[in-house]
Order: C-alpha cells, then sequence, then structure tokens
C-alpha cells in the first residue's frame, strides 16, 4: 500500500514537473524576447515579438501582405514581425539592405538540399555569381531583340484565339483573361527554357506544369514557415499528400525529359539554354568549378520557367485589373497604342518603349499589385549593420516587402488609388526611391528587360484588337490587394468581355 502510494505521489509530482516545464519553456522565452532580446527597442506587436509562430500563421493565412500593411500603419517605418526580423517600407533600407555586400539571403528560406546543388534562389552567395552571370547572356538587350520574334508569335497566336472564340457569340465574348496570360507566359518562357512548344495556347488548355506553377509560391512559402521548425520538415517527408508527390515526381521527370531534348538539339536556337551553354564554352570560364553543370541547369531552369511566368502574368493582370475599373486611363491607353499603330502587325517588342502612358500605367499596376508581394529576407551578419540609421544586431533577418511599402501613405500620396500618371515625365512629384519592383543590387532580378517587353507587348496588342470591358460575372474584389498571397498572388478570375475590332 505505502509503495502505491509513493509510485502514484512520485507520478504525479513527474506529471507537476512537465506541466511546469511546459508553461515555463514559452513563458520565459516570451519574456525574453520581449524585454531583453537585442531587438526588444524596434516597434511591434507583442504577440509577433515574442514568438516566431505568430508570422507563420500570418504567412499561412494567405493575409500577411494586408496585416504588415496594417502594421507599418500603425508602428512606423520599422517594424519588429518576428522575435529575430524587421520589417522596412523606408526608401533608405533599399540601399542599406539589398545593397550592402555585408548583409545576405537569409539560408532558412533556401536551405540546401542534400544530394543537390544550389539553386540562383539559394543563399550561397558564390553560387548565386556563376548562376547569374551564366544566365545573364539570356535576358541581354541584344537577347531580348533575339527572343522578341518568337514572343510576338506567341501573343499573335493568343490574340487570334480570343478572336476565335469571340466569332460564336453575336456581341462579345467573355473570357477569363488569368487563363490566357497564365497560358501565354508560361509558353514564351517554356520555349525559351526547354526549346520546345508546351502548346497551351494553341489546344486552349494549360499545360499541367501550368497548374504546378501555380502553387510555386505557396510551396514556398510553406517550406519558409517550417524550416523554422526542423522537425516538422521531417514529419513533412511522411506526411506529403499523394497528390503533392505526384506532382513533385511529374515534375522531376518533365525537367530531366524536356532538357534532355533541348541538350540533343542542334538547330541553333537563341535561348537561354544556348546562353548557359556559350557561357561554358567562354575560353574565361572553361574551369570545371565555373562551368553550369547538367544538374544544375536541371535544378535551376525550372525556377527561371516558374518565376518568369508567374510574376509576368500577375503584373499584367494587376494592370488590366485596375484599367478596366479606371476608364479614363483605359480610354488613354487605347488612344495611344491606337494611335501609334495603324495595323496589328506593326506591333513589335522594339517599337512599346516609347508610349509612356503604357509604361506608366504598366509602372502604377506593379505598384499596386506588385507580382513579388513579400520580401525574401536577408540576414545581417556576425557584427550586425547600421540600416536606416539605426545599429541592427548580428543574425537579424530584414526585409523590405513591396506590397506594404508601395502602398504605404509616407512613400506615395494616395496610394490607394490608381493613378499612372505619377509615372509620367509630366508629373509634379517625383516617384519615391522605394518603387523597385524588380530590386537592385547582386539579386536585380535579371528578367527585368525580359518582363517589360512581355508586359508591353501583350497589353498593347489587347487593347489594339479589342474593345474590353469588366464582365458582371468576375468576383466582386473591390481592390486587387484582396487576394490571398503566398509569395505570389492568388489569382482570382478576372472574366473581360472581348469585342474585336477587326473587319
Amino acid at each position: 500500500m505505502e509503495l502505491q502510494v509513493m509510485l502514484s505521489f512520485g507520478l504525479a509530482e513527474t506529471t507537476l514537473s512537465i506541466a511546469a516545464l511546459l508553461f515555463l519553456a514559452p513563458t520565459t522565452l516570451a519574456l525574453y524576447n520581449l524585454y531583453l532580446h537585442p531587438l526588444r527597442h524596434y516597434p511591434g506587436p507583442a504577440p509577433f515579438c515574442a514568438f516566431r509562430l505568430r508570422w507563420v500563421m500570418a504567412m499561412q493565412s494567405g493575409d500577411i501582405h494586408r496585416i504588415l500593411l496594417d502594421l507599418h500603419n500603425k508602428y512606423g517605418p520599422i517594424v519588429r514581425i518576428a522575435p529575430n526580423e524587421l520589417s522596412y517600407i523606408d526608401p533608405q533600407a533599399v540601399k542599406d539592405i539589398y545593397q550592402n555586400p555585408r548583409i545576405h539571403r537569409a539560408e532558412v528560406w533556401f536551405p540546401p538540399r542534400p544530394g543537390e546543388p544550389f539553386t540562383i534562389m539559394s543563399a550561397d552567395e558564390d553560387a548565386h555569381a556563376k548562376y547569374k552571370k551564366a544566365f545573364l547572356g539570356g535576358f541581354t538587350e541584344k537577347a531580348i531583340r533575339e527572343h522578341s520574334s518568337l514572343m510576338e508569335k506567341y501573343v499573335e497566336l493568343m490574340i487570334n484565339k480570343l478572336i476565335d472564340t469571340c466569332t460564336s457569340s453575336p456581341r462579345a465574348a467573355a473570357v477569363d483573361i488569368i487563363d490566357w496570360l497564365n497560358m501565354v507566359t508560361f509558353d514564351i518562357s517554356g520555349d525559351l527554357s526547354f526549346g520546345s512548344p508546351f502548346g497551351s495556347i494553341q489546344q486552349g488548355k494549360a499545360h499541367p506544369w501550368v497548374d504546378i506553377s501555380n502553387q510555386f509560391g505557396k510551396g514556398i512559402a510553406l517550406m519558409a514557415s517550417l524550416n523554422f521548425y526542423p522537425g516538422l520538415v521531417k514529419l513533412l517527408k511522411y506526411s506529403m499528400p499523394r497528390k503533392a508527390m505526384q506532382n513533385l515526381k511529374y515534375h522531376k521527370k518533365l525537367t530531366t525529359e524536356k532538357l534532355a531534348e533541348r541538350l540533343e538539339t542542334t538547330a541553333d536556337r537563341k535561348d537561354f539554354i544556348q546562353s548557359i551553354l556559350d557561357h561554358n564554352a567562354d575560353s574565361m570560364v572553361r574551369e570545371k568549378v565555373k562551368q553550369v553543370s547538367r544538374t544544375e541547369i536541371e535544378v535551376n531552369m525550372p525556377v527561371v520557367l516558374f518565376a518568369g511566368s508567374e510574376t509576368t502574368s500577375s503584373a499584367i493582370g494587376s494592370t488590366l485589373w485596375y484599367l478596366l475599373r479606371n476608364p479614363k486611363w483605359l480610354d488613354r491607353a487605347q488612344v495611344e497604342i491606337r494611335g501609334a499603330f495603324s495595323a496589328e502587325a506593326q506591333i513589335i517588342v522594339s517599337g512599346l518603349s516609347r508610349l509612356e502612358v503604357l509604361t506608366a500605367i504598366i509602372s502604377e499596376g506593379l505598384r499596386l499589385g506588385p507580382p513579388s508581394v513579400i520580401g525574401v529576407p536577408r540576414i545581417t551578419g556576425k557584427g550586425g549593420d547600421i540600416v536606416c540609421g539605426r545599429f541592427v544586431p548580428g543574425g537579424t533577418m530584414l526585409a523590405m516587402s513591396q506590397y506594404p511599402a508601395f502602398r504605404s501613405a509616407t512613400n506615395f500620396r494616395h496610394p490607394e488609388a490608381f493613378d499612372p500618371g505619377r509615372f509620367l515625365a509630366s508629373a509634379k512629384a517625383r516617384v519615391s526611391p522605394i518603387f523597385r519592383p524588380f530590386l537592385v543590387g547582386r539579386h536585380v532580378c535579371i528578367g527585368e528587360r525580359f518582363a517589360w517587353a512581355e508586359m508591353r507587348l501583350i497589353i498593347a496588342r489587347l487593347l489594339f484588337s479589342f474593345d474590353i470591358t469588366l464582365d458582371e460575372g468576375s468576383p466582386s474584389l473591390t481592390d486587387w490587394g484582396e487576394q490571398k498571397t503566398f509569395i505570389f498572388w492568388q489569382k482570382e478570375p478576372l472574366r473581360i468581355k472581348l469585342k474585336p475590332r477587326r473587319a
């Protein structure tokens, strides 16, 4: 009897000790993060400052872009959004963070994977520099001129398919333009990435890879969250949904097959792969360590394909979304485009950069609906650094997210208004230097010229060839920013009515 009492007492004591530990450990951590942590003097909401979990919840909700905007509106240009992370919307942060050689990408977002090489998105600066140099040849001014006929071919095909769709309607056909934008940008990037068409526009149906690419940002957001909890990453390997596993296998199989087909091609093709092969053949990089291996090409080309097509289609989608709700600017764009060209065949890549109104409209679309909504964080070195005039301790994650930065009243007058006039040469106020939709510094988007060529061409062809209006069946969003985002936008349908201008 005494033994039973002693055992019962010991069990109760152990249970109480475990319960106390489970309570005290997070409480102690929270108190440290709130009152003793080196970042304690930076403003921010207590739940975010105390635990990383609150940031993870915001990220996985798909509403983090709006949450960050609300936090900056309340706390100012610098906000503590996790125990060891700061969010900035101060224009000075562009230089202090993204042009600072001592501040690097945070590895927690893109950790190295065992048995696989780094990708161009990784935190390894040497790998990034090597890939950037190899890929750059596919995105120069000369390369854009060489790619322009291929872009024009796919856009012409899309216009013709849309006109065919209209023939079955006596007035105007209603289409989800988001689907068509996803297809045409994917077909263009796919052809230039792997040297063969994916056939989405021709078939009028998205290639299976388009659907996978739409989940690209969601996967990054999930892994960025889980990487803060290594145990969960291991658990994910055993609990990943069957469909997700099938998509991964299909993705890898198709990448391997497409790359093999492209590398066996003997025809002279001016595409992204050729720029890498030319880089490898260059006398200056014949050292094997400086060349990009076949395995490295294989892990990087899907990144180029997905990031390039998804971001461009989002930018065009955002621009059209606002144009359709602002008839004055839609009319101005149509007048400029139709006044500059008398026939569809005249609308080519090389002749579009001179259209000031079109460029201003796209810039405003990029401001209100930036394709890369959430900034990939950087991390300070061991000795810390000065950012926006204040010391930031070593090991601190820093980010400037474009959505809150571009919609802040401290950076733009009437930030919620669609006003392309702010980007015209005649504008009285200078555009805030924080407006860098393609970033700056060594991680600047190398596809900026390519994206501008696509955006101008697709919008110009649509507005020249059709009279467009918003269809009543389109979701009743009051702002593009109401959509969910997981690094990239989870775009809802944008149904528009098309009336061809061709006789």
